[in-house]
């Protein structure tokens, strides 16, 4: 009886691992209209299924007793040719620059950091910053804190569009901000910009 929880894990995993690869290079611009239904219902299920293998991630203010430990989250040394800045400017740019840091938690744990802003001019709301500490990295918390952070813009704000820009060397950034929904606006030599309708 004591197994049943994890037995019950790995048929969740067992059809997860079926369902994304029965949909896997699918291309529904030729089903009929009760398949492009079916495929929907089966990526909803997906989703459910992997919010149960994700961990729980908390979003909290920064204060007097958390922002010390923020300056001490850093990526990896290779990583930090496409995140060079540390969180400590992160902070003080925000103080002063009307931005809102955030610090990323899962299980009471602080494991990230991120900053936004909002765009006066279009409304737009910017995620300037957004990383997981090396030490929890490869854990799936940087898909899980970025949804969360969308998620929490969303309630927090009366918001359309929000915006990201990344290095366009950082694949991990490409691969993870397309998966989930953010599209390319634009990019030059240096910087990839993506935009997510919300």
């Amino acid at each position: 009886m004591k197994l049943i929880p994890e037995f019950q894990r790995f048929a969740d995993l067992y059809s997860f691992a079926r369902l994304l690869r029965c949909m896997e290079n699918t291309d529904d611009s030729i089903f009929p209209d009760w398949a492009k239904q079916l495929k929907l219902k089966l990526e909803r299920v997906c989703d459910r299924l992997r919010t149960g293998f994700q961990p729980h991630i908390v979003l909290k203010d920064i204060t007097e007793k958390n922002w010390y430990a923020c300056t001490q989250l850093e990526v990896s040394d290779e990583q930090k040719a496409i995140f060079p800045v540390p969180v400590v400017y992160w902070l003080a740019e925000a103080a002063y620059c009307g931005m809102t840091p955030l610090a990323l938690y899962a299980d009471e744990e602080l494991v990230g950091f991120s900053v936004y802003s909002v765009d006066p001019e279009d409304g737009s709301y910017w995620i300037m910053a957004f990383m997981i500490d090396q030490k929890y990295q490869n854990r799936g918390l940087g898909r899980t804190g970025m949804d969360t952070l969308i998620r929490y813009i969303k309630a927090e704000h009366p918001c359309d569009k929000i915006v990201i820009g990344h290095r366009i060397e950082n694949e991990r950034a490409t691969n993870l901000y397309t998966s989930l929904g953010f599209v390319e606006v634009s990019r030059d030599e240096f910087e990839v910009v993506r935009g997510l309708v919300v």
